[in-house]
């Protein structure tokens, strides 16, 4: 007599465990893909606008010669041209002239000092719902020597 071919219940069953193990392994790396991607992006966010805003505070802090804390910081190289940087909301605006620049657009909290000639902006920066990837820092530049 021939035995007719085929899975036991036992062998069945088995695979079904194995091939869930299988899939839920490769589901939780997915996710972890998933969410290492989303936090650099946030983190590399968060470092950019930093970096921007670092980059034009000491381009017109070197070029100023009067700085002061009025509504945020005032700079002045003295000839009446005026550069303002202020908070408006989560966005950090750099105002000259006419002209207003977004340097960035997740600061939850901007604090400027002018001590002599030495200007500090203190930025604090994080993307929304995501604070564990906030930054904390603190800028300076020395005004310009009056000649």
């Amino acid at each position: 007599m021939k035995k007719s071919a085929g899975f036991t219940l036992v062998e069945l069953l088995v695979t079904i465990a194995i091939s869930g193990l299988v899939f839920s392994i490769a589901a939780a790396a997915i996710f972890q893909l998933t969410s290492i991607t989303d936090y650099g992006n946030s983190r590399l966010d968060v470092l950019h606008d930093q970096q921007n805003a670092a980059f034009w505070f000491n381009q017109d802090g070197q070029q100023s010669l009067i700085a002061a804390v009025n509504n945020g910081l005032v700079f002045s190289d003295g000839s009446g041209a005026i550069t303002t940087y202020c908070l408006s909301g989560s966005n950090l605006e750099r105002i000259c002239g006419n002209s207003t620049q977004i340097l960035g657009q997740n600061f939850s909290s901007a604090g400027f000092t002018v001590n002599g000639r030495l200007v500090s902006m203190h930025l604090i920066s994080s993307v929304a719902g995501r604070a564990e990837e906030g930054v904390d820092k603190t800028y300076q530049v020395y005004l310009r020597a009056v000649q």
